[in-house]
């Protein structure tokens, strides 16, 4: 199928549905005894559509770029949005360049289309040589696009005052029942300044509660209540998801929210009657320690 995307007026455009690789590969550290099922399971994800795969350097220590470089050779790369993190330890100038270079080396490819600060830099590193670092790395060609993860507004706005870049996307926790960006300020901000909210983890592992207005709603369109809860995400303006699955079968669930358009009203009745919703994330909360307060 053809995935819908989502153009900001600058002309970055994402699809509304990505695939993550986090814990492909292993947690923090590598883990090899599944590479087999997890390279099917991104080339199952291209050959259904998906052309935008989100990893970091981070996932398995490095080897879930490991296995999205091998997964894409014999695909067009051309049609691929490949997107990669630099983790908060790693993000002085230099530890931008090594990591950059590395993950280069591991996605077997010549350039990234989307590379992002995993959080804000952890205390004492210098934003400004962080992002110095990776205009250059634009200058050169090797980074398309600029964008962060797990930010607040106000640490949102420091990057870009330090880039000559636009931040095109901000990647954060985001769905019917964790609602911080909300709370934050975050989706307005997106929604206000032409950006892009990447709302990753949006069916929380799968274990969103049944909740009677979900199944109310997912009778209403003739949808699962998995595809209720991630069309409510990408019936919003300016928010695409990222979700992770190996599983070919619930892949497919999940591509079966992305053709068609929520109600206005049923957007607005889930952000306001969804229960039990919480403020903080209970994954990446944005209130971590950083140079920059929330």
């Amino acid at each position: 199928m053809t995935i819908p995307t989502k153009t900001l007026a600058s002309g970055f455009s994402l699809p509304v549905y990505g695939l993550g690789l986090w814990q492909m590969g292993g947690r923090w550290e590598a883990d090899v005894t599944k590479d087999a099922a997890e390279i099917a399971a991104i080339r199952a994800a291209l050959d259904a559509g998906i052309t935008h795969f989100d990893t970091a350097e981070s996932y398995g220590n490095g080897h879930a770029e490991e296995l999205l470089g091998k997964a894409i050779q014999g695909y067009d790369r051309s049609k691929l949005i490949i997107a990669s993190k630099v983790a908060a330890n790693n993000q002085s100038y230099d530890g931008v360049r090594h990591s950059f270079e590395a993950s280069l080396k591991r996605l077997q490819t010549d350039y990234i289309d989307l590379y992002l600060l995993h959080r804000y830099p952890e205390p004492g590193i210098d934003i400004a040589e962080t992002m110095r670092a990776i205009d250059e790395l634009v200058e050169q060609g090797l980074i398309k696009n600029v964008g962060v993860c797990n930010m607040s507004p106000n640490r949102f706005d420091d990057v870009q005052k330090h880039t000559k870049n636009k931040l095109v996307c901000n990647q954060v926790h985001y769905n019917v029942l964790v609602r911080e960006v909300e709370e934050l300020g975050v989706l307005d901000k997106c929604q206000r300044d032409d950006i892009l909210l990447a709302a990753w983890g949006p069916v929380q592992k799968g274990m969103l509660p049944e909740v009677p207005l979900m199944q109310e709603l997912a009778t209403k369109y003739g949808k699962t209540t998995t595809q209720v809860a991630i069309n409510w995400l990408i019936s919003q303006k300016n928010v695409v998801v990222i979700s992770k699955t190996s599983s070919l079968q619930h892949l497919q669930e999940n591509l079966g929210a992305v053709d068609w358009q929520m109600d206005e009203a049923d957007i607005e009745r889930i952000r306001a009657e969804y229960p039990d919703q919480q403020m903080i994330s209970d994954r990446v909360p944005l209130t971590y320690e950083a140079d920059i307060p929330v």
